[in-house]
């Protein structure tokens, strides 16, 4: 009767508040091994149409609320764990001392300049969502709560969004998109945005729709060189996110698709060259291919600029100068922002230098305007390391990037360590690509801080390499091999 009520007189959000209040009493008492896929799945397929389709945009919200929920019931959550569980890990699992005390490092500095800042309350909250709430994933597999396999299953069906999403893409390329043009709302090509959700009429998460072609891409590529995968489904990944690249102008996929393939082939460069050079050669095609399109749907000047007059604008374009900066619109160019920043920053804001102004002083919000962004009519928050610098200094920012780099060589050491399934190793593999992707993105676009589904991949990553390095011990090349995993004879001697 309430929810009736409320609804009749404020309408969707009633509904959406309501509904989360619903799903939230529930969420306390089903299983964390079944409130970790339903996260998974409100991110990469519910949130994103919620926002396009319905136009709630408030529905961003309901990732982070999920992660706020498994947050407040994680201690007792952690209570009952209990030896031989079969829904939980048997061993401790262990992120290796670098990358927890790169996270020590980034999240102390962001809570103390917050403090010192004296960041008001709202701001705190609604900048809480993206430092804070999903970031309980790594506790969950870090304190052994899920199995590892539960992780695996998650990885083995996330590729198929890309199959999934292909007529959400084909809608928005040549229904929404035309529309925009006859309207002159921008450019066109922002609509497309697959599963990832956005603003039919503004843009959209289409740059972690694009960084999640590529990771799946590669993990699908690893899974067929071992033979996990049929040909033919694997072609058809790949074309579908290849497809999904070329129907929405997302340039920075473009350049990652070599950098996540070399991270799959480099390992077999010395034993397999032909193989590998093929391969490689046959991704910088496509990758070219995939350029002459984006010259032909999107190139402004038509067939007067040649595909190489474009390739050169499209990676000197006005988003990377220094100094590019429209007041009308208050849009910062990537490379003028991380100039900016530098310029406000003398040597006389040595404190604002090391730790930054605080959680939310970058943010320009409904809710809430940050202090740094108050003083400027432009966006200063234009990619996540611009955010990073603001808001936890040159401490936090470099503790982010540590953290990165030490996942993705702690993930990439176990590519080819045979003591790993088939599966594992294309896991390993799926996962150096997206960590490296996301480490890539960070003075490109506001992705691991913004896009629940990148952050959710990056967690995925960490917390899989946890529980790798806990049944290891952390030492992939000490560590002796279980008897299962020896020849029949050998362990019949053994025993």
């Amino acid at each position: 009767m309430l929810g009736g009520l409320a609804t009749a007189l404020f309408g969707k959000v009633a509904t959406l508040f309501f509904s989360v209040l619903i799903v939230g009493f529930f969420g306390l008492v089903v299983p964390v091994r079944m409130m970790v896929p339903a996260l998974v799945v409100m991110s990469f397929l519910v949130a994103g149409q919620l926002t396009y389709f319905a136009r709630i945009d408030k529905a961003l919200w309901l990732p982070f609320l999920i992660g706020l929920l498994l947050l407040i019931r994680f201690p007792f959550d952690l209570m009952q764990r209990a030896p031989g569980n079969n829904h939980q890990y048997d061993f401790d699992p262990k992120l290796g001392f670098a990358i927890k005390a790169s996270l020590f490092v980034y999240f102390a500095t962001l809570a103390a300049s917050t403090a010192i800042n004296t960041v008001g309350p709202l701001q705190i909250l609604v900048s809480a969502k993206e430092y804070f709430f999903l970031w309980v994933l790594l506790l969950i597999f870090s304190f052994g709560l899920v199995r590892p396999e539960l992780i695996e299953k998650i990885w083995h069906w996330l590729p198929w969004l890309m199959v999934f999403q292909i007529p959400l893409i084909l809608y928005q390329r040549f229904v929404i998109a035309p529309s925009r043009a006859v309207r002159h709302m921008g450019a066109e090509w922002d609509a497309v945005v697959g599963a990832f959700g956005g603003n039919p009429e503004g843009g959209g998460a289409s740059g972690a729709m694009g960084m999640f072609c590529v990771v799946a891409m590669a993990y699908t590529v690893a899974r067929w060189r071992r033979g996990l995968i049929g040909g033919f489904p694997a072609g058809v990944l790949v074309l579908c996110g290849f497809a999904s690249i070329a129907l929405a102008e997302v340039k920075f996929a473009v350049l990652l698709l070599p950098l996540g393939f070399a991270v799959i082939y480099i390992r077999q460069f010395l034993k397999k060259p032909v193989e590998t050079a093929f391969a490689m050669l046959a991704v910088f095609v496509i990758s070219f291919s995939v350029l002459v399109l984006y010259k032909t749907q999107f190139s402004n000047d038509g067939e007067s600029q040649s595909v190489g007059e474009y390739i050169e604008s499209t990676f000197k374009s006005r988003s990377n100068d220094d100094d590019f900066v429209n007041y009308r619109t208050g849009e910062l160019g990537r490379k003028a922002a991380l100039v900016f920043w530098k310029q406000q920053h003398d040597v006389y804001a040595l404190d604002k230098l090391l730790i930054g102004h605080g959680a939310g002083a970058s943010r320009v919000g409904d809710m809430v305007v940050g202090e740094a962004a108050k003083r400027w009519p432009f966006n200063i928050a234009r990619s996540s390391l611009a955010i990073l610098l603001w808001e936890t200094g040159v401490i936090g920012s470099v503790a982010v990037i540590a953290m990165l780099s030490f996942c993705f060589v702690g993930l990439f050491r176990y590519v080819s360590d045979e003591r790993l399934s088939q599966e594992q190793q294309s896991l390993a593999a799926g996962m150096s690509v997206a960590v490296m992707t996301v480490a890539a993105s960070l003075p490109y676009n506001t992705d691991f801080l913004f896009a629940h589904q990148t952050q959710i991949l990056l967690l995925l990553s960490l917390g899989y390499l946890a529980q790798l390095n806990g049944k290891f011990s952390g030492r992939p090349e000490e560590a002796s091999p279980s008897p299962a995993q020896l020849s029949p004879g050998m362990g019949s001697k053994l025993a």
